[in-house]
């Protein structure tokens, strides 16, 4: 059993363990060896979980990033590492079936479109982005009667036409709202009353498909869900992306067929005036469609309940919901994972078993300036109840892998770890495009629209992602201008420039800058891989995108993650969006409470006991070393070395 719980902290996992948060986990550590290792650069999802399956450097995958260049395309075309097809390396599931075994896989990234033949696959996209998991009908979404970003603004008016209506001692109000298909036009109607039902303003809501309040389908007051709620609608599914150019994605095409997919409400907000509204849909996830074989999902809708996929904090971040409902959509989803595991470990046949939770990723983003004193959004008077909030979900982790670990004998071997810690964002961000531009190695124009685009005729150097600055190279790359007896001065200069950076109190933000020939020592090379290779010091981010005044450096409030796709930053509350950070911060990083590396814990036969590793290792061991100690062979392309120092016997 492999059990990733993505982002989690070494430092967290041992302090909660001995507070008693992590009763299950404690049990593993007891039983078996606790460790910390190193992630592979960058410190990103889209590259260490199929370097944990595979036991592969991402040169030698070929998912090099969260969204990865291919060679020959245009330089700010990309491809998502998500997808199964971009990886080009054996995973531990494909080895198996080569010798008889039979997977599980429970929502286990990069893993669609499925590869497992002769197993059981759930989902598998793990693309932390809103509103872009292949398999969703459509993404959450905010009803309000205020400007919210991105939210769907709504009109409350005299109700009129209502029947059956609740006693209300203030007119009642109503507005519509549209669930809509995220990928054709396919949309369902409801209407939503608004009652004052004790006298004392409005005070609740009745949703109801038609204006008959006796046929409604939800009668809630603030803070309350409704039941989970089912409804048809056309979709495209699964709506994979074939590749993105700058902010827009192409997808591949696939049939529009009718989907019942599932959701439910919540109201956020109705203060007793009705000035303010705010009711949340959670995403609408088909009830087919998402697992292989097919007939998996009705299984596991009918015997656990709905699956939702996305429970990442955009909503937080956008004000739609408050902290309350984010925590308890992870919760559900850990709650579900662990329910729709037991119930596949119990009913099928199996000997693999692979799974990963991402909400400590989501939540730390969220939350982690609450609870670290080095954070300037620290605060002391806050801090229990930010604490309170990290118990809540690790302690959801762990009965996660509770339910999931009451399925192993004593012939198990269990493996819980992460693919990457998170550190608190403290310092600010280095203007990577910006300095490229000042050093007159990247340039942009305005096209016909005003939009302002790449010049290519003038650009030498070009930023990809958070690691990786492509040399704009004639022969290779469609818009080449750079001369190949240039490309090494090129490189050069883009090295300089990034040393040259300074924060406001002359520190340099890059802790190393590498050719990519002089990178292979931390597993980038390739033709997938950058020119040049950078990694930031503890604390500061990168940021690629212009700014006006083209400054270097610049201190914003909130790190733009992966999981914060639009860069918000307006979030309401003590805390801004992502104030934790990895990616582009380098494997062995520690700062305040926390650091980048891994925990792994390991119980099982052939594991020492009670053990606490003194050397450190690297997420390529993963695979190489479950492969020994069940006897089959390492995956294809494995160039990791198994665990000695954890193992009771050594080979």
């Amino acid at each position: 059993m492999i059990i990733g719980l993505d982002s989690a902290v070494p430092e967290l996992i041992k302090k909660f363990a001995e507070e008693g948060v992590l009763p299950n986990i404690k049990r593993l550590m007891e039983e078996g060896v606790f460790g910390e290792g190193f992630a592979t650069h960058p410190t990103l999802t889209g590259t260490n979980w199929t370097t944990i399956a595979s036991g592969t450097w991402p040169g030698t995958q070929g998912a090099s990033c969260m969204w990865t260049h291919f060679e020959g395309e245009p330089l700010n075309r990309v491809h998502s590492s998500f997808l199964s097809t971009t990886s080009r390396c054996e995973r531990l599931w494909e080895t198996g079936e080569k010798i008889g075994k039979k997977s599980i896989l429970m929502k286990y990234p990069c893993t669609v479109p499925p590869t497992i033949k002769n197993g059981i696959q759930v989902e598998g996209s793990g693309a932390p982005w809103y509103g872009l998991d292949p398999f969703e009908i459509s993404p959450s979404m905010c009803f309000s009667n205020y400007p919210l970003p991105r939210a769907r603004r709504v009109e409350l008016k005299a109700a009129s036409g209502w029947s059956n209506v609740p006693k209300s001692y203030s007119k009642p109000l109503e507005t519509a709202v549209e669930l809509r298909s995220k990928s054709v036009e396919s949309k369902v109607t409801y209407n939503v009353l608004l009652i004052d039902s004790k006298g004392k303003g409005y005070d609740r809501v009745v949703i109801s498909r038609s204006k008959d309040a006796n046929q409604a389908v939800a009668n809630l007051s603030v803070g309350e869900w409704s039941s989970w709620l089912k409804e048809e609608f056309e979709a495209k599914i699964p709506l994979y992306p074939k590749y993105r150019e700058d902010d827009k994605i192409v997808y591949e095409d696939a049939p529009v067929k009718r989907y019942t997919g599932t959701f439910r409400f919540k109201l956020i907000e109705l203060t007793p005036d009705a000035g303010r509204f705010k009711l949340y849909q959670s995403q609408i996830f088909p009830t087919t469609g998402f697992t292989w074989p097919e007939s998996i999902a009705k299984e596991l809708i009918d015997n656990v309940g709905p699956f939702q996929e996305h429970i990442g904090p955009n909503p937080n971040f956008c004000n739609w919901i408050d902290d309350e409902t984010f925590l308890e959509e992870l919760e559900y989803q850990a709650w579900w994972l662990g329910k729709a595991s037991s119930y596949l470990l119990s009913h099928y046949e199996w000997d693999l078993f692979f799974l990963q939770w991402h909400g400590p990723n989501h939540a730390q983003h969220a939350f982690w300036g609450g609870i670290d004193p080095i954070s300037p959004w620290y605060d002391e008077k806050n801090a229990s109840k930010y604490w309170s909030y990290f118990r809540r979900f690790y302690g959801a982790a762990d009965k996660m892998v509770g339910d999931i670990v009451k399925h192993a004998d004593e012939e198990t071997l269990v493996v819980v770890l992460s693919d990457h810690g998170h550190i608190p964002y403290v310092y600010g961000a280095a203007m990577i495009g910006n300095a490229l531009i000042k050093a007159g190695l990247l340039a942009y124009k305005r096209d016909s629209s005003g939009k302002l685009v790449v010049d290519w005729s003038k650009t030498k150097a070009y930023p990809i992602n958070s690691i990786h600055i492509y040399v704009n190279l004639k022969g290779r790359d469609p818009d080449g201008i750079v001369e190949p007896e240039e490309y090494e001065d090129v490189c050069n200069e883009v090295i300089s420039t990034l040393y040259k950076i300074r924060d406001p109190k002359g520190r340099c933000p890059i802790a190393f800058a590498l050719k990519k020939s002089e990178a292979r020592m931390i597993g980038l090379y390739g033709d997938r891989v950058g020119d040049v290779i950078y990694g930031m010091a503890a604390g500061y981010i990168a940021r690629l995108e212009p700014t006006e005044d083209l400054e270097e450096f610049h201190f914003t409030r909130g790190a733009i993650s992966v999981t914060d796709d639009a860069g918000l930053g307006q979030r309401a509350g003590p805390l801004p969006p992502n104030t934790s950070i990895h990616g582009s911060s380098i494997p062995s990083s520690r700062l305040g409470l926390g650091s980048i590396r891994v925990p792994l814990i390991m119980r099982g036969p052939g594991i020492k006991k009670g053990y606490v590793m003194r050397n450190h290792f690297w997420l390529v061991d993963i695979a190489p070393t479950v492969a020994y100690i069940l006897n089959m062979p390492p995956p294809a392309n494995c160039e990791g070395s198994i665990i000695l120092e954890a193992l009771s016997q050594k080979p």
